[in-house]
């Protein structure tokens, strides 16, 4: 029996905010020589089927997956959708009405940028996004090659981010309404990058509150000791661990495919609470068998 190396269930392509495509990605977690790789694109799941395909002949297992975006608590807090079943109706139709907002959002943005005296195109920006959620970062990057800005975080934190001149806000779930999304999906809710929140311990409990399953306790914003920290309040409300490297691309290169991994006994937890929750929901069983 081959032995396990390692869980990365984190990961974004060109169907939202990444730069590669879902084969790409495949051939990364390849290359990592990791186990299982999951594709977590934000309030996004169309991209799934390619990563499927793509994924077949390589024996990885691969996870389907979303990253939520809401509004809990006065912060942006990203749920983890993982396990889900991406045909559940009433999940494509909310998130068909998300990637509309947020194609209206990106224009919005750009019109801003453009009465700044920072024009873009918005045709080859739309034709960057492709299939994908249009997003800031295809604004930065198109500031960058524009030579506006010197750097894709000098777009974020001089125009792009909350209070600055051409921030738009998006709509966003709330933490409960997607929690109760991902679970009528057959799917397990875990709380993203927990360090980026003010207060962590708040945003869990209020996700437990609502029905969260996990923590991604393993990412690479939060060093050993906030791993630790992570990992010590997951096992005190009883919540499962998870980990990811928030693999986006370049230029956000380290955080490489297989940097993050969780190990085979909590992978092993994740999948009976995952196989439980499909059962529960009534949605297909799943299948995590090598590709």
């Amino acid at each position: 029996m081959t032995a396990f190396r390692g869980a990365d269930l984190h990961c974004h392509s060109t169907f939202s905010d990444g730069v590669e495509p879902p084969a790409q990605l495949v051939a990364r977690g390849v290359e990592a020589g990791l186990s299982v790789l999951a594709l977590s694109d934000h309030d996004a799941v169309h991209g799934l089927p390619e990563f499927e395909a793509a994924a077949k002949g390589t024996g990885l297992v691969t996870v389907t997956a979303t990253e939520l975006s809401t509004r809990c608590d006065g912060d942006d807090v990203h749920v983890l959708g993982l396990f889900l079943d991406p045909e559940e109706p009433e999940l494509r139709a909310r998130l068909a009405v998300f990637r509309e907002d947020r194609d209206a959002r990106g224009e919005a943005m750009i019109g801003k940028l453009a009465a700044l005296g920072m024009p873009l195109d918005l045709a080859e920006v739309r034709a960057v996004v492709g299939e994908g959620a249009f997003g800031r970062p295809h604004i930065a990057r198109a500031m960058v090659a524009k030579g506006y800005v010197k750097s894709f975080d000098e777009a974020f934190e001089a125009f792009l981010t909350r209070g600055k001149p051409a921030y738009v806000p998006k709509p966003k779930w709330t933490l409960e309404e997607a929690i109760a999304a991902i679970r009528k999906a057959g799917g397990l809710s875990v709380i993203a990058h927990p360090i980026w929140y003010r207060d962590p311990e708040k945003v869990v409990a209020l996700g437990i509150a609502a029905g969260l399953d996990g923590l991604e306790v393993i990412h690479v914003d939060q060093d050993g000791q906030k791993e630790n920290a992570f990992g010590l309040l997951a096992e005190r409300e009883g919540l499962l661990k998870s980990a990811g490297s928030d693999y986006h691309g370049p230029p956000e290169g380290r955080k490489r495919v297989g940097a993050c991994r969780l190990d085979e006994d909590h992978w092993n937890r994740m999948v009976v609470a995952a196989s439980k929750r499909r059962a529960e929901s009534g949605r297909p069983p799943l299948d995590l068998s090598p590709r």
